[in-house]
């Protein structure tokens, strides 16, 4: 089953197996092996390996997103929208870090004020001399 779709991502990459095994690391009787189906179950590592030298994605081979046709590339607005998106996601993340910076800043000095005031009046409160 790995082994058709793999088949089909080096058919659409026009790598032969020497190509394919200079270009993945992968010594190329093991590429042999899997390209003919002699291993039924090759190593995740490996068929990664594989896929990412003939420029595909684990998704892709998986079925859960397949790669656009040449003349159906996403548009420049689509990746425009999603930085945008990204974007007004990062602001709100850093206001809420900021808050809660001013948040900290101000129990700190409540904290030192309370710790000055007991200081200084050692008649109440903790320190006392």
């Amino acid at each position: 089953m790995i082994r058709v779709q793999l088949r089909e991502m080096k058919e659409k990459s026009g790598l032969s197996n020497k190509e394919l095994a200079e270009r993945s690391g992968i010594s190329l009787p093991t590429v042999n092996r899997i390209m003919s189906g002699q291993t039924d179950i090759p190593n995740y590592q490996t068929v990664c390996d594989l896929v990412m030298a003939m420029g595909g994605s684990m998704d892709e081979l998986a079925g859960i997103q397949r790669k656009p046709a040449p003349g159906q590339e996403t548009s420049a607005e689509g990746y425009m929208a999603v930085i945008q998106d990204k974007n007004r996601i990062i602001g709100e993340k850093d206001r809420w870090i900021k808050r809660l910076f001013v948040i900290s800043l101000a129990l700190l000095a409540l904290l030192l004020g309370i710790l000055i005031y007991d200081y200084l009046h050692p008649m109440i409160g903790f320190i006392r001399t």
